[in-house]
């Protein structure tokens, strides 16, 4: 009976993800080792190499039109298509865009910068005079040095290593923090970081955050909430449509092809929380 239990229980693994899917999952169990890439994901690496051989390594469409990349990554690689086409959170970039013009913003602060896209994108294009890049990890911080290099851009860029208030403080004093933008994707940290105890060095600046809540505790989330809805106007950020049939440049893939050239690889749908101080 335990063996009918166990084989009805891995069917829908092998459905979804093929035999090797469910090797990988069998090995996972088992606490062995190795390294898995789905079919799609190997689909994704094979296009991917194929836009960085169309494109030049450069944003051919979009906010970040022209931005130059070094197209190393320390996630995977898997959305450089996506990057390259000006599709990686499309909505994100819109969003600054509108607020940038809105409250005649400045400086860009991007916590979690990863390799500096939507920074040097934002610089590269003139959106903002002054970007700190946070990034805890060694390899991003040496991609955000290479691509602000590769754009022209190394004299607008202060690049840091994990998130901190200490070093915004140090670095922009309140009037430039008044015309500051927070960027921050920190995988769940923000929860820690967004505080009473921090609120003086953000509390007049504009924040766009990816929505992590699904790494943390309950708790924590909505204390988060309660206390950020007494200092801001809250606008939840939904993924935006995307369209590869309007880029010329991707005529000769198939459809298949393109719809995974829009895809940013995310295994659930994330939203953005963009916060407006209720005073300013």
């Amino acid at each position: 009976m335990n063996i009918l239990k166990k084989i009805k229980s891995i069917i829908p693994t092998y459905q979804k993800h093929g035999i090797d899917g469910l090797l990988y999952a069998i090995l996972k169990n088992l606490k062995i080792n190795t390294m898995y890439v789905s079919i799609i994901d190997k689909k994704k690496f094979y296009i991917g190499k194929k836009i960085i051989n169309l494109s030049n390594k450069e944003v051919i469409n979009g906010v970040y039109k022209s931005t130059k990349l070094t197209c190393k990554t320390h996630w995977g690689g898997f959305e450089i298509s996506a990057k390259l086409v000006g599709f990686y959170e499309k909505q994100v970039q819109e969003k600054i865009i509108f607020l940038k013009k809105k409250f005649n913003l400045e400086n860009l602060i991007n916590f979690g910068s990863g390799d500096g896209y939507h920074l040097i994108g934002l610089l590269k294009n003139d959106y903002f005079k002054l970007g700190l890049a946070f990034e805890i990890e060694p390899f991003g911080r040496d991609q955000i040095q290479e691509n602000a290099v590769l754009n022209d851009v190394k004299e607008k860029v202060i690049i840091f290593g994990s998130a901190n208030f200490d070093d915004v403080s140090k670095t922009l004093n309140k009037n430039q923090l008044k015309k500051a933008l927070f960027l921050v994707d920190i995988e769940g940290a923000e929860f820690d970081l967004f505080n009473e105890s921090n609120l003086s060095h953000f509390k007049n600046s504009i924040l766009v955050i990816e929505n992590h809540d699904f790494n943390r505790e309950k708790a924590l989330v909505e204390k988060f909430f309660i206390f950020m809805k007494e200092h801001f106007y809250l606008e939840i950020l939904k993924n935006s449509s995307r369209n590869p049939h309007q880029i010329h440049q991707l005529d000769k893939f198939d459809d298949d092809e393109k719809w995974l050239i829009a895809s940013e690889g995310r295994r659930k749908s994330q939203d953005w929380l963009v916060f407006i101080p209720k005073i300013t």
